[in-house]
């Protein structure tokens, strides 16, 4: 016997005895202690790598399944409050590569701004501040861990797998809801903050699986299209082709079933952004006559854009009203929230009005003096954390799309091209609802991209030229 394993087994026994003391004392309270006692040990023993970053992850997404029940936003917040403790434990032992110092001090900036907003004078409490800082910047989190917790390409394609698999239990979820409604389907809606009004389009329920609406799942489904489209891009085995092609084929339906217009656009983008980034001189090629075809296609769908808004096809009327979007009721209605953010950003552009004064919803718990639903994300950064606040991000979005073009035009290896390609056709997601939607607040899922750029991060080495796809 080992002496480490012998200390081990010391401290075993004396935690045991001591537990055995505690518990008749303290009874309930005991579990507690032993919550946090348990907690600290795992903290202890854990690493930031791509297996902590898979099990993170998984738990974001499954805690959603207890929303009708209460409690997963306290579990949400341990998770998130966990991730923090792992991410800095990371940073004081391991360190920083100097290749990712800058971004991550860009988003660092950002964070510690968003925080000090929570107490704008505009903030009419603590937890309303909280709330809003939680809406604006807990997704950034888990750029940290993208950024940190992967070495290579092969790591970051292992995630992906276990993202995918994990995931098509909730898209087939959302899917059935789609399909037929029941009682016990009403639980996860009804918990939703959005009212019945934003629920339905065109008279029929919109999937939102077990997220807390449906542009969350609608995000959700493209992403994980991407997700699978390059992982059956990069499987050598038929076998394994074939099963990424059937779970791409449910994330694309996922994307659909919540009938959210613009991530079906966001979706589209997506998939032409990948096929053409990943083949880019090839597509040289073709590009002239792909070009007459999407021109000719737009002109047909804007000339026939009426008929279709009419259609008894659900996926021709959102074209339809995706292609004649000037005379759509709810886009005309975000309008008048960029108006009233716009006016408020020009009397105070650098102190702002604080996180929570542009998050969704809040309004209807907390009562602000200025407060606007800004319905586009960049129009939120200005209304929460003013001028400096959304350079930051536009720096850093900027940097992010150049770092990821460099590499993909430099990348001789395979698998590394494809993989910052699929980062880069996941940000364009985000990117696209940023126009018309907050997006941040989709979390988990905007989390789950901000995850996704931080894997991009990734310095490749030179030994990993050769060609190399795993199955």
């Amino acid at each position: 016997m080992t002496i480490s394993l012998r200390k081990e087994i010391y401290i075993y026994i004396i935690a045991g005895v001591i537990l055995g003391i505690i518990v008749p004392f303290l009874g309930i309270y005991s579990l507690g202690l032993i919550a946090v006692a348990l907690g600290l040990y795992v903290f202890y023993k854990i690493q930031l790598n791509a297996k902590t970053a898979s099990f993170l992850v998984v738990l974001l997404l499954y805690v959603n399944f207890l929303r009708p029940i209460g409690g997963s936003q306290f579990i949400l917040l341990a998770a998130d409050i966990f991730t923090f403790g792992v991410v800095v434990k990371h940073v004081f032992t391991v360190g920083i590569k100097k290749e990712k110092l800058l971004l991550l001090g860009i988003v660092s900036s950002f964070v510690f701004l968003s925080f000090v907003q929570m107490f704008n004078p505009n903030i009419p409490s603590f937890m309303a501040g909280f709330e809003g800082f939680r809406k604006t910047s807990f997704a950034l989190l888990l750029f940290y861990l993208g950024a940190l917790a992967f070495n290579d390409a092969k790591e970051a394609r292992r995630f992906f797998v276990v993202l995918s698999l994990f995931s098509a239990p909730v898209l087939l979820y959302g899917i059935k809801q789609y399909l037929f409604l029941s009682n016990f389907d009403m639980l996860y809606i009804g918990a939703n903050d959005a009212d019945m009004y934003t629920g339905m389009l065109f008279g029929k329920p919109r999937a939102t699986s077990i997220f807390a609406g449906p542009f969350h799942f609608g995000m959700f489904g493209a992403v994980l299209a991407v997700v699978n489209l390059f992982l059956m891009d990069t499987a050598k085995k038929r076998a394994h082709k074939f099963w990424f092609f059937i779970l791409l084929a449910i994330s694309l339906f996922g994307c659909y079933s919540s009938l959210t217009r613009t991530n079906l656009v966001a979706l589209f983008v997506a998939l032409i952004s990948y096929k053409i980034l990943a083949n880019i001189k090839k597509f040289v090629f073709v590009f002239p006559i792909i070009s007459v075809i999407l021109i000719f296609s737009m002109n047909y769908i804007i000339s026939v854009s009426d008929k279709l808004i009419y259609s008894d096809n659900g996926l021709l009327r959102m074209i339809g009203t995706i292609s004649n979007f000037s005379n759509d009721t709810r886009l005309q209605g975000r309008t008048h929230g960029w108006e009233v953010i716009k006016g408020l950003v020009k009397e105070h552009p650098i102190v702002a009005y604080g996180t929570g004064s542009a998050g969704d919803t809040l309004q209807n718990t907390y009562f602000f003096q200025y407060h606007a639903t800004s319905h586009n994300y960049f129009l939120k950064l200005l209304m929460e954390t003013g001028v400096i606040g959304f350079l930051l991000i536009v720096i850093l979005f900027i940097a992010l799309i150049g770092l990821m073009l460099k590499k993909i035009f430099k990348e001789t290896n395979k698998l590394n091209k494809r993989l910052i390609v699929c980062c880069l056709s996941v940000f364009s997601i985000f990117l696209i609802n940023t126009m018309v939607n907050s997006t941040i607040e989709t979390y988990p899922v905007s989390g789950l991209i901000f995850l996704i750029l931080g894997i991009a991060l990734i310095k490749f080495k030179k030994e990993e030229d050769a060609p190399s796809l795993e199955s």
